[in-house]
């Protein structure tokens, strides 16, 4: 950078030694001219850093959203399984449990006591399958509209006989009404297509749960 010098001699000549001194001054820089090394790097390189910063914040918060979207999904699984499993502990604690076709829950008690095949009045053979209901509800109702019966036989639906000769008490008490607390002696009449095949007796939860509880083969040969 120029500076003034003093300097120390006498003028020879008058004027001049009254003509004023000009003093050189240095010439202005221009930024960014691009002259000399270092001049214009340091823009660049900022804005290279900034860039560089709103990626990275950018992908921060893709992966915070993911991480969000994957907690809410997870969680909705884990409600549904739970939901799931109450539902059906909930059915089998009112549907009651079931052995063959005996069941036992708390509002009622179902039981199969023996099974005889007698001749109808066309000759025909039936089955009739004796029960023992017990209502432990406080309202009244029948064994056939908590627990309906059917049989098959070779995989055929056997329909009920009503042509029996000798028809059973058993078989009028199935549609009587039971009060709560009390228990009846109940029977279904099955027309069978013949006298040795096995028989498939199926109970159906008509209160609870809706569903075929229980099932049971009998063989009469």
């Amino acid at each position: 950078m120029p500076r003034d010098l003093d300097l120390d001699f006498e003028f020879q000549d008058e004027e001049l030694r009254e003509r004023p001194v000009r003093q050189s001054r240095p010439a202005p820089r221009r930024e960014g001219s691009g002259r000399g090394p270092g001049r214009g790097v340091a823009p660049a390189r900022r804005r290279k850093n900034d860039m560089t910063s709103i990626i990275i914040l950018a992908v921060e918060i893709v992966v915070f959203i993911a991480l969000i979207a994957l907690f809410f999904f997870l969680k909705g699984k884990i409600v549904d399984s739970d939901s799931s499993g109450s539902a059906q502990a909930s059915e089998s604690s009112e549907g009651g449990t079931s052995d063959g076709v005996n069941v036992e829950s708390d509002d009622f008690s179902l039981t199969c006591t023996k099974v005889q095949l007698v001749m109808d009045a066309d000759n025909n053979t039936a089955a009739v399958v004796y029960f023992t209901f017990v209502n432990k509800t406080q309202t009244p109702l029948a064994m056939s509209e908590v627990f309906p019966a059917s049989v098959k036989q070779n995989g055929t639906e056997c329909p009920e006989d009503t042509n029996l000769t000798d028809v059973p008490v058993e078989v009028g008490n199935k549609d009587m009404q039971i009060s709560g607390g009390q228990s009846a002696e109940c029977a279904y009449a099955f027309l069978l297509s013949d006298q040795t095949s096995p028989l498939t007796l199926t109970i159906r939860d008509n209160y609870s749960t809706f569903q075929d509880i229980g099932s049971t083969e009998i063989p009469i040969s």
